[in-house]
Order: structure tokens, then C-alpha cells, then sequence
């Protein structure tokens, strides 16, 4: 690692939704980076009273924007607003509000990311989960099992609306600089250059915005890597009380889900099946450097509905 990578800043992106795991997260990047000093966070905090990050409301590496929850808009929303607070690092980290990470993580990831061929590589995978002993000391269940290693990531598409579900594969990395056509949004890094040429879609409310982020970080002329070695693992969401999280539908009306599920999907038609105009999408369409054809063969897809 040269000096200048050693120097350079991380934008570590953090949209978090009545999560008590949320000041865990913070904790765990910060005492294990080998340069905290090098982290800014970018935090879409999404807040009930009983939440608290007080220890860290001064820090200067610190840009949050609290929500009461019920304000929240969904997913794409929240980490537009996150992306609002970007100022130009050089590196960007785009987590889940409940992860751990490895010892020099930060170190890690700059070394993989910048040993990638090509101008635009991306790191990403679906995370494998992590727990709590009896002491409340992290464990990695699938360590030394046939589940462990970095996940392959697999996609299908649902009818009748075309939703293209992303999920972890059973499968495991077996080369090097082996490419995807899919992201994971509990982990990604890459240079935050990404930010700028392919923000978040802030209407696309919920889980199926991955596949939408994917077609479009491909189309404009990233090469999508998986991690060559897992820094990142994400919490089993057995850890939460009878195994549920928040989620910001439990305070939206039917009626709003309806509506805002309706024009992502009409979003998600532009995008895959040519059944909308891309004009809807604006700014969040397309690229120009690989086709939408070439991202479907990758992806293993054949895109009808």
C-alpha cells in the first residue's frame, strides 16, 4: 500500500432504521480500522426516542441526518440523503446498520480494490452473518464450514411483475478477480467517484432497488468484483427480538405502499423490459458504456415478462 492510500479518506455510508445495532456498527469500524482517523460516516439516521449517538454528534467525521422514523421514505430515499453528505473521498463504503468488520478492514479493502484490472472496480457480496456468544463476543457461525468464503450471488425474475431478486448463492468464490453482475448493498466499496455517476434512486423504495442499482453501476462501466477475502459480515437477524427488525412499512399506511410500490415497479419496467419510457427515470437511467443485453448475460437472465 502506497502512502497516498494509507492518507486516503473513506465515506462509510450507514442508512439505519430503529436499529439498535446502529452504535455497534459505529464502534466496530472505528476500533477496527487501522486509520480511523481516515473514516467519515454518512448516516441516514432514522430515529425512535430511545436511540442515541450522543458520543458522537461532535465528532467532525460525523455527517448525520436524523429522521423521526416515521418521516422515512424508504430505501432509495435514505441513502440519497446519505450521498447528499459526500464531499469528495476518495473511497466509499456502503453498509448495513448492523455489521462487523475484520481487524485493518480499511487497509484490506483499498489493497483488493486497487489490485483490480480495469479504471472502475467495485467490491461486493451478500454478507454472510455473524452473532453473539453468551459473553456477547461476535461469532462467525459458517467459520471452517462448508458454507464458508465469499459468497457467489445469484438472481431470478419473478412474475407476473418482473421483480428481479438478488440472493446469496450457496456457491463459493473459487478465482481470482472473479466479476458478478449483481450488488449487494450490505457491502459494497469502491472509489467514490461512484456516488456522483450512479446515485442511489431515491423512489425506489425497497429491496428490489439492488438489481436497478446493479444494471445501472454495469452499464456505466464498472467491473463488479467480489472481495477476494470477507472484511465485512452482517448481523443474523435472529439477534433482533423475535427475529424481526424495523422496517419503515409498519409506518406507512396501505395505501402509500400501494402507490409507491406502483411507480417502482413502473421505474423497474423502463429500466429491464422496455414496457415504460426511460424518460421517468431521469437522471437514475442507464449508462452508455455496456448495454443492458451484456448485463443480462452476465447476470445469467433472460429478461421477459
Amino acid at each position: 500500500m502506497t502512502t497516498d492510500q494509507a492518507k486516503a479518506s473513506i465515506f462509510v455510508s450507514i442508512a439505519s432504521y430503529r436499529d439498535e445495532f446502529l452504535p455497534f456498527t459505529i464502534r466496530s469500524a472505528l476500533e477496527q480500522a487501522a486509520h480511523p482517523e481516515r473514516l467519515t460516516f454518512g448516516i441516514c439516521w432514522q430515529a425512535d426516542e430511545t436511540e442515541n449517538l450522543d458520543e458522537w454528534l461532535e465528532d467532525p467525521r460525523f455527517r448525520i441526518r436524523r429522521y423521526p422514523y416515521q418521516a422515512s421514505l424508504g430505501y432509495g430515499w435514505s441513502r440519497t440523503e446519505i450521498q447528499k453528505l459526500y464531499a469528495d473521498e476518495k473511497y466509499h463504503l456502503l453498509i448495513d446498520s448492523h455489521t462487523w468488520f475484520a481487524k485493518g478492514w480499511d487497509d484490506n479493502l483499498i489493497g483488493q480494490l486497487e489490485s483490480k484490472p480495469g479504471k472502475k472496480p467495485l467490491l461486493t457480496t451478500s454478507s454472510p452473518p455473524f452473532t453473539f456468544d453468551g459473553a456477547g463476543e461476535v461469532v462467525i457461525p459458517w467459520a471452517g464450514t462448508d458454507m464458508d468464503g465469499v459468497p457467489l450471488m445469484t438472481c431470478e425474475v419473478i412474475p407476473p411483475v418482473g421483480w428481479i431478486d438478488i440472493q446469496m448463492s450457496p456457491q463459493r468464490k473459487s478465482r481470482k478477480h472473479e466479476l458478478t453482475a449483481l450488488v449487494c448493498c450490505n457491502f459494497v466499496f469502491t472509489h467514490g467517484s461512484w456516488i456522483r455517476e450512479v446515485p442511489e434512486d431515491p423512489a425506489m423504495i425497497n429491496a428490489g432497488h439492488e438489481a436497478a442499482l446493479s444494471v445501472r453501476t454495469y452499464t456505466h462501466g464498472y467491473d463488479i468484483y467480489l472481495p477476494d477475502e470477507l472484511q465485512i459480515w452482517h448481523l443474523d437477524y435472529d439477534n433482533y427480538p423475535d427475529g424481526e427488525r424495523h422496517k419503515v412499512w409498519e409506518a406507512k399506511t396501505d395505501r402509500w405502499q400501494a402507490e409507491h410500490t406502483d411507480g417502482m415497479i413502473r421505474r423497474l419496467h423502463a429500466l429491464f423490459y422496455g414496457k415504460e419510457s426511460p424518460s421517468i427515470l431521469g437522471r437514475y437511467t442507464l449508462g452508455e458504456v455496456r448495454s443492458l443485453d451484456e448485463w443480462a448475460e452476465l447476470a445469467g437472465l433472460k429478461l421477459e415478462i
